[in-house]
């Protein structure tokens, strides 16, 4: 089987050991190979000071972490270990493994704030007097859930903004896709799928998936360490 590829920027390495605990992380002075798809040895090289030393030949779990939220767990055999350089050959195997799914497809929990600006019915525009607060349940790259004061329909077309970060509010157009509603016929949410999003818009639900996944693994590992 052919390695997994991906063509998104890596942002982070993390190393486990034979029980799948991450003994190692880089965010920097790292370099991936390129030529997983070719016969020649594929290494993967980590430079830094006081690294972690291993055995020669050890078995490593190499995962790799992308901007867009993906994460490719690999496995490899140590060739170099010093202070100051780790090099593991990866393997090219059917241990590839895809531990999430990519970002168009996997959401993450949140509970963000946004507005509704204006919305297209049967192509009429809606035009509000006030922006309609929203509360953003969860997100991808390919869309959101919403709760909102407003009664949407089927198809249409609404104009929002979200406050992703404190320096960029997204403004994109999302399609109602869904409408949920409780047994006795209330509205719980909206399923929106995003319309037309630039490369950048993109790019910044990317980097906020990704933070807001490394915040929560950073909670879980500190809960576990409480409970040692």
């Amino acid at each position: 089987m052919m390695p997994l590829m991906f063509n998104n920027k890596i942002v982070k390495i993390d190393i486990l050991d034979k029980n799948d605990k991450v003994v190692m992380s880089a965010e920097r002075n790292f370099v991936f190979p390129k030529n997983l798809g070719s016969q020649e040895d594929s290494i993967l090289m980590i430079k830094g000071a006081s690294l972690k030393e291993f055995a020669h030949n050890e078995v490593l779990g190499v995962v790799v972490n992308t901007k867009a939220g993906e994460r490719i767990k690999y496995m490899g055999a140590v060739t170099v270990s010093m202070e100051k350089q780790l090099n593991i050959k990866i393997f090219k195997s059917d241990s590839t493994e895809v531990l999430q799914e990519r970002r168009r497809y996997f959401k993450i929990k949140i509970n963000e704030k946004g507005r509704v600006l204006f919305y297209v019915r049967d192509e009429d525009t809606f035009r509000l007097d006030e922006p309609e607060p929203i509360e953003v349940l969860d997100i991808n790259i390919g869309g959101i859930f919403m709760k909102c004061e407003c009664e949407f329909e089927y198809d249409d077309l609404v104009c929002i903004d979200i406050d992703l970060f404190v320096d960029y509010r997204l403004n994109a157009v999302v399609r109602i896709l869904r409408v949920q509603r409780d047994g006795d016929g209330n509205i719980l949410g909206y399923g929106c799928e995003f319309q037309g999003l630039t490369a950048a818009q993109e790019d910044y639900i990317g980097k906020y998936i990704y933070k807001t996944q490394s915040e929560q693994r950073q909670k879980d590992l500190a809960r576990e360490d409480d409970n040692i």
